[in-house]
């Protein structure tokens, strides 16, 4: 058993001396969202317009640490990562009595394409999914005698997990399906513990409620209006449906999928069987929010990563289940088989990551990541070069303009990537959706400065900017190359004389 735990901490520590070096070695760019939030970080509040507070006091803290860098912004991802491979650990090791299924928790979650990406990009979902856990690790620990405190710790994990994404109110219906689920746990229902960790985990979200009411309700509009609740008439859609589910088996990995979903039976069939009411547990915090999201799906486009919080969970039932193969009973006598295609589970996604890390690989071989599916190039390749290149233009004249662009994520990589990392605002110039740039706002301090907007894939003056400024005049146009293939073109103008721009309404929240 010391072996296998020795195993489960070199793992992790080599793997978070990879993401170190990776988010080092600069091979990444930020993506749009990451820049975005470390632009809250620069303006650190209560909560924000989309999302809670806990990503930027996170990246705060990181940049703080290791400077306003790539590294330092990504650096509470990986520590997150590391802290979510303990977790899943031990809770696997005290629900089965093994340091083995502890070691096959870590190799698997190691090997989800979800989870390995999320160990290097820093957004919402690395600390989301980081509460999440350690709420089902102190959750499992509820059904000992004398386990009164353990439901406080879930609390605490509910609420810092409300301040990273407001999903994780999902844990309450799932927690009450579990104790509703067992005979043995329904006397918690008539306790005060388990509504005392609700009430504190509220108590640590307050601030987020309180930010919320006295800017008018903005969170909770963009996330109807995001969730699509806010579009009346809307008839169901299969094509949305079949989306998600096609999402969910390549961001988890084709066999792993179906592992889990027997991992799940088994484990739901076992905690009936043996009393095991910890491993029902890791059903109700998997099975219910894939579902959810399911249905949800038929109703409305829903992304890839909103279920990523289901699959921990299922990783820790798969690690327990294959400790079992080796026994007595009717899977005993597939023992075999079922080695095999885990391994096989584990081994496909093993090869391909190293594909999304370093595409320069498939040279080896002749062949190169095709366009369509290239997401690392598309999403974040080309931004350090437009910075690097607006940072020139700013430096033309005899007083530095002030910068703006048109797109919300542009604006935060430009606020990023241009040298001395200059604020950029994010004039609303008509058709374009709330944000937190324009909580901000700032642009009574321009009146009479000169400015310069950057306009993804723009040809024409903007009717808007023209009205803003006494004299427009187009500057450059910078096409953004990859691999010799061009990704994205941005225009460059100038306008002098800021005159300000007039109220406009936003087209949604």
């Amino acid at each position: 058993m010391r072996s296998y735990r020795t195993l489960t901490f070199l793992l992790i520590l080599a793997l978070s001396l990879f993401h170190l070096w990776f988010i080092a070695s600069g091979r990444w760019p930020l993506s749009g969202d990451e820049a975005h939030y470390w632009e809250w970080s620069r303006h650190l509040d209560w909560s924000y317009y989309s999302k809670g507070p806990m990503v930027a006091y996170l990246i705060a803290l990181g940049t703080r640490l290791a400077g306003p860098t790539e590294f330092g912004v990504r650096l509470p991802a990986v520590l997150l990562a590391a802290g979510l491979a303990i977790l899943a650990a031990l809770l696997a090791n005290r629900l089965f009595q093994s340091a083995r299924a502890g070691l096959l928790c870590v190799l698997i979650l190691s090997v989800i394409p979800l989870y390995a990406i999320g160990s290097v990009l820093m957004t919402i979902d690395p600390p989301f999914v980081f509460c999440w856990t350690l709420a089902a690790y102190y959750l499992s620990r509820a059904t000992r005698r004398r386990s009164e405190m353990a439901w406080y710790g879930a609390g605490i994990a509910f609420g810092l997990g409300l301040l990273s994404k407001y999903t994780m109110l999902m844990l309450a219906p799932c927690v009450l399906l579990w104790l509703a689920s067992s005979p043995r746990l329904r006397p918690w229902l008539r306790r005060r513990e388990p509504y005392e960790a609700a009430i504190l985990g509220l108590l640590i979200f307050s601030p987020v409620v309180i930010w919320n009411l006295r800017h008018g309700m903005l969170s909770a509009r963009h996330v109807l209006t995001q969730a699509g609740m806010t579009e009346a008439g809307r008839s169901p859609s299969l094509r949305w449906a079949g989306e998600f589910l096609g999402s969910q088996i390549l961001v988890v990995s084709p066999l792993l999928f179906l592992l889990f979903g027997a991992a799940l039976v088994w484990a739901w069939r076992e905690g009936g069987r043996a009393g095991r009411d910890e491993l029902r547990l890791l059903v109700c915090l998997s099975v219910p929010i894939f579902l959810f999201f399911q249905a949800w799906s038929l109703a409305s486009k829903v992304q890839a990563n909103w279920a990523a919080h289901a699959y921990v969970t299922a990783a820790v039932a798969l690690a327990g289940w294959s400790d079992a193969w080796g026994r007595s009973g009717p899977w005993g006598r597939r023992t075999r088989r079922l080695n095999a295609l885990l391994l096989a589970s584990i081994i496909l996604p093993a090869a391909v990551l190293p594909i999304a890390f370093f595409p320069e690989l498939l040279g080896i071989v002749g062949a190169r990541m095709p366009a369509s599916v290239d997401l690392v190039a598309k999403r974040l390749r080309g931004w350090p070069e437009l910075g690097q290149a607006v940072g020139e233009i700013m430096r033309e004249g005899a007083r530095p303009p002030f910068l703006m662009s048109d797109r919300y994520q542009t604006a935060s990589e430009l606020a990023f990537y241009v040298p001395g990392q200059p604020r950029v605002f994010n004039p609303n110039l008509g058709g374009r959706r709330m944000n937190q740039y324009d909580l901000w706002g700032g642009w009574e301090e321009l009146q009479g400065r000169d400015g310069l907007l950057v306009l993804y894939d723009g040809l024409e003056v903007p009717p808007p900017l023209r009205e803003a400024f006494a004299e427009v005049e187009p500057v450059r146009r910078i096409p953004v190359l990859v691999d010799g293939r061009p990704l994205r073109t941005f225009a460059i103008f100038r306008g002098r004389g800021f005159r300000g721009f007039p109220p406009r309404a936003f087209d949604g929240y």
